[in-house]
Formats: C-alpha cells, sequence, structure tokens
C-alpha cells in the first residue's frame, strides 16, 4: 500500500466532501431520510386515499421516504402512551382534540410551522388553539376539525309533517314519531367519542358542565344536569333502541345508511359515504343544525392536529411534510376537498373554503348561532380534562340513568369519578 502524505489526505478529502455537498448532487442512497406518520382511520376513506397520494408526491419532491401507517381511533390512545413508554415509534403523530396536553412533555414546539401557517391563512380558530396551544407553546400543528350537525331523513320528516327540530325537545316530539314509523332516534350511549360529541351539547344546552372554568372545580351535580339525564331517559324510552348501549361510534352512521335511524348527531360523514357507495338512503339525508335548550345551542368540534415526537430522530424531515401538506396552498386545498366536508380547514381566511359549495347540504356547516366547543368546555383544556374524555364519565352517567339507576345517584358516580381525576 503506497503512503500519502498527510497534506495530500487532507486536500483529497476536502475535495470529496465538496463534491457531496455541491448543490443538485443528492445523497447516497444509503443515506436517505426517512419519516413515519401514524393517523387514524379517517371516517372520510377518500382523504385517506389522498393522502397517500400527497405523500408520494412529497418524497419524489424532497427525496424524504414517508411510511404511513392508519390505526383505528379508538385505540389511539393506546398507541400512544405505547410509544411514549418504549419512546420509539413514529415520527409524526394525528391527534384529536386536547391530546396535545396530555402528551405536551413528549411533543416538539411548532410553534416555528404554526406561526408561518397563521401567517398565510390568518389565525388558528378557537377550538385549535385551545386544545393544541399548550401553556403559551404549539405542541401540534392545526391542520382540520369536523363539526357535528343534525343528519335526518328528509323524506320521513315530510311524510309524517314533522317540524325540523329547533330544540332538544323538539326532537323528543320527532322522535316518538320515528319510532312508531320504525325509524328510532340514533345517538349513542357507550364507550365512545360520538356519545360525548352528544351529550356535551345537550348538557351545555341545559346550562350544565363537567368542570367550571378554573379547571379545578367539579360541577356535573346540578339541577341542569339531572334535567339532561330525565330527557335521555325519556328519549331512551320513547324515541331510541336499546342496541344504543352497544354502539361503536360507526353505528350511528351506518344506522341511517341502511335505512333504520330517521335522525343522528354526526359530522356529515354518513351522508358522504352514502353518496360515495351510491346507497339509495343518499338522495333521503340531509342536515339541519344541532338544536338547542335553555342555555343555547351549543356543539361539539374536533380539531385534529400533527404532532412529532421529542424522541423523533428525524425531527426536519416531519416537519418538511407538514409544511408541505398544509403550508402549499395548493396540496392543502386538494387534502381538504378529497373529504368533502367532513373535515374543514382550521384557520380563519379558510372558513368559507370551497368545499362547502360542492353540496346544498352542507349549509347547516356554516353554523350560524351555534357555539362550538372542544370536549371539557368551559374548563381549560389539561392534561385532566382529557382524562375525564378518556375514562367515558359522561356516557357511562347518562347509560346508568337510561338503565335504571336512580337520576341522583347517576350524578353523584359522575361527581366522585371527576373528582378522583382532578386530585390525582
Amino acid at each position: 500500500m503506497s503512503t500519502m502524505s498527510r497534506r495530500r489526505f487532507v486536500a483529497t478529502s476536502t475535495a470529496g466532501l465538496a463534491g457531496i455537498l455541491a448543490p443538485r448532487i443528492p445523497p447516497a442512497v444509503g443515506q436517505q431520510r426517512e419519516i413515519s406518520y401514524l393517523c387514524w382511520n379517517n371516517f372520510a376513506p377518500l382523504m385517506d386515499k389522498k393522502l397517500a397520494e400527497i405523500g408520494t408526491r412529497f418524497t419524489k419532491d424532497t427525496g424524504i421516504k414517508l411510511k404511513i401507517d392508519h390505526i383505528a381511533h379508538a385505540q389511539q390512545p393506546a398507541k400512544y402512551a405505547a410509544e411514549v413508554q418504549t419512546q420509539s415509534g413514529h415520527d409524526l403523530v394525528e391527534m384529536r382534540m386536547h391530546f396535545p396536553w396530555l402528551y405536551e412533555p413528549q411533543l416538539v414546539d411548532v410553534s416555528d410551522l404554526v406561526a408561518q401557517l397563521e401567517k398565510q391563512y390568518g389565525a388558528a380558530i378557537s377550538s385549535a388553539k385551545e386544545t393544541a396551544h399548550v401553556r403559551g407553546v404549539w405542541r401540534a400543528v392545526p391542520q382540520y376539525h369536523g363539526m357535528f350537525v343534525a343528519t335526518y331523513r328528509e323524506d320521513l320528516f315530510k311524510k309524517a309533517s314533522l317540524k325540523i327540530p329547533d330544540t332538544w325537545e323538539d326532537l323528543y316530539v320527532a322522535g316518538k314519531e320515528l319510532k312508531k314509523m320504525g325509524h328510532p332516534v340514533g345517538i349513542p350511549i357507550s364507550q365512545n367519542y360520538d356519545t360525548i360529541s352528544t351529550a356535551g351539547p345537550i348538557l351545555w344546552s341545559f346550562g350544565g358542565l363537567e368542570v367550571d372554568k378554573d379547571g379545578k372545580t367539579v360541577r356535573i351535580n346540578s339541577p341542569a344536569t339531572e334535567q339532561m339525564l330525565e330527557w335521555y331517559k325519556k328519549m331512551f324510552k320513547d324515541a331510541m333502541d336499546p342496541e344504543v348501549l352497544s354502539w361503536t361510534d360507526a353505528s350511528n352512521n351506518e344506522s341511517i345508511q341502511q335505512g333504520k335511524s330517521g335522525w343522528i348527531h354526526n359530522p356529515v360523514s354518513a351522508y358522504l359515504i352514502a353518496k360515495q357507495k351510491k346507497l339509495p338512503t343518499a338522495d333521503l339525508i340531509n342536515h339541519h343544525r344541532t338544536p338547542g335548550g335553555p342555555a343555547g345551542r351549543h356543539d361539539t368540534d374536533v380539531p385534529r392536529h400533527i404532532g412529532i415526537w421529542k424522541f423523533s430522530k428525524n425531527v426536519e424531515p416531519a416537519k418538511e411534510f407538514i409544511k408541505y401538506i398544509l403550508g402549499k396552498r395548493e396540496v392543502y386545498d386538494e387534502y381538504i376537498m378529497s373529504a368533502d366536508a367532513f373535515n374543514l380547514p382550521t384557520y380563519d381566511k379558510l372558513k368559507e373554503h370551497p368545499v362547502l359549495k360542492t353540496d346544498p347540504k352542507y349549509a347547516a356547516l356554516s353554523g350560524e348561532g351555534v357555539q362550538y366547543h372542544a370536549y371539557g368546555w368551559p374548563a381549560p383544556p389539561s392534561d385532566k380534562v382529557q382524562l375525564i374524555t378518556n375514562s367515558f364519565i359522561l356516557p357511562n352517567m347518562v347509560a346508568k340513568a337510561v338503565t335504571g339507576t336512580p337520576t341522583k345517584e347517576s350524578v353523584a358516580w359522575a361527581e366522585r369519578e371527576m373528582k378522583k381525576i382532578l386530585a390525582g
């Protein structure tokens, strides 16, 4: 082996390094960057398909490989916990509602990304900020949100000359007739998020709340909560079927799509899937605003965000993907349009997105006169508010009441369970 002087070695090495770093010359294949993204099985399936297409283009445009994994949203909490415990798994994670608060210590500060998006699209909507802006720091980037509306069989209401419900009491009156017609109201009363997304607005409309705005005082034990439960009890008896006690998040969608339910409370996913599958019920379904009550008209908003785990070894490439799918207006528009109004933009300047003009049956999504909240309102978001949600205390309280537990006893049980969490 011939010897090489130190000076010649340095010169040769420097020249080689300069060649590698020269513009337009990609690194060796073995050095290709790769990121992974964990997200839910979207109730708008075409959005998942579009996500895959965008991911392929992202790889082609940036050279960063992207692996996308989907999981049922009910399985997300356990998966998050497992990845945090092992400090391994995905780089990017899709998170709904208050999960950024629950996992604050494990999430990268993405305030720089949100600042760029807000400069481009206007401020993030209030529900997105409440749930992803944790103690002054953005722990996840808002990407889209889904609003709950009433979905009903327009033909049945016309056939029976029923009034479109403006209040929950109106729904009870209509619901009794719908059940007689063989098309009961489909409100889940089980351990799933859709149960909370309906029970919350009903509780708020009667003037009740779970935790006070101080975030420390449990307020579930009140006359308003008792009124809400009495309403549920008569609805369950006179306007619903017992099967709602074992429903999943998809059951109410399936019930109205398959021609059974005459009314459900849900985002527009039931309708859009019926359209895509060309089901007979698609032409019969329409939407109206969520009913109100003595304390106003309230509704659930479900913001979804993208977070990056701190234990990721690919933070910068992960940020590049967020910039690509949300920061490129043409890509973001394409992504939103694919959901057919099920998932809407989370920024002020995009509130009247063109997707809302694609179907006259989306008129109820304008939400005029409705107050939108995330779970736990009016308590400020926190990890404990999220834990109250994860424990399904509100659904279990309702289930107890409609299956025979005295109203006051059901409320007292919920109060004890919530206090345990806040004291922990």
